[in-house]
């Protein structure tokens, strides 16, 4: 079984750490997995995008229209994502909007950005993952939480366990450990109630 999840939102949301999280995760569970990321700018604020293939893939890259999941932790760059998108592809977005650097145009409104994403997939989700991470004590835990959602949300927890994700949170991120698990638990949480 193959699944390919496409990320996508800017510096410092820690979608690096997500990915290796995974990444981990898929190793500990004896699956084949590549990760691969791109950079707008490789700075905090650009944009980054990350491609998590776990199965058999020939390339690095998951082709446009192939995304089986995408988590967009900023809902600009969820806009970008659709390309990758089909009409069976799952969709979580963090709702949390950041005016790109140096933008002077206008951006657009979150509820429109929602409206296309629906028009385009037959599941698409919206976490207010940077709020709920705030009131964990912390906005860097937004990816935890966005990595509860995906969990909930998807099949990949028919191919990773929730024990391999939290060895792996563990592993990955080796300090704050408990704040990070409570803000995945809380993510997951959140999101199996939207199912």
């Amino acid at each position: 079984m193959r699944l390919n999840i496409y990320l996508t939102g800017v510096g410092g949301q820690g979608l690096i750490t997500f990915a290796s999280i995974i990444g981990q995760a898929a190793v500990d569970s004896g699956l084949r997995v590549t990760v691969a990321e791109t950079h707008g700018l490789s700075q905090r604020g650009g944009a980054v995008d990350v491609h998590i293939r776990i199965g058999e893939a020939h390339s690095p890259l998951i082709p446009r229209g192939e995304a089986d999941v995408v988590v967009a932790f900023e809902i600009i760059e969820a806009l970008r994502a659709l390309p990758y998108t089909n009409p069976a592809t799952v969709f979580i977005a963090n709702r949390r909007l950041i005016p790109p650097p140096a933008f002077r145009g206008k951006l657009p409104k979150p509820e429109d950005v929602e409206v296309e994403i629906k028009s385009r997939v037959a599941s698409a989700y919206f976490i207010d993952a940077y709020n709920h991470a705030v009131k964990l004590g912390n906005p860097i835990f937004e990816n935890m939480v966005m990595l509860g959602a995906l969990f909930a949300l998807t099949r990949v927890k028919e191919l990773i366990s929730m024990d391999a994700v939290e060895g792996a949170i563990v592993k990955v991120i080796g300090k704050a450990v408990q704040e990070n698990l409570r803000a995945f638990r809380l993510g997951y949480s959140i999101a199996s109630a939207r199912r």
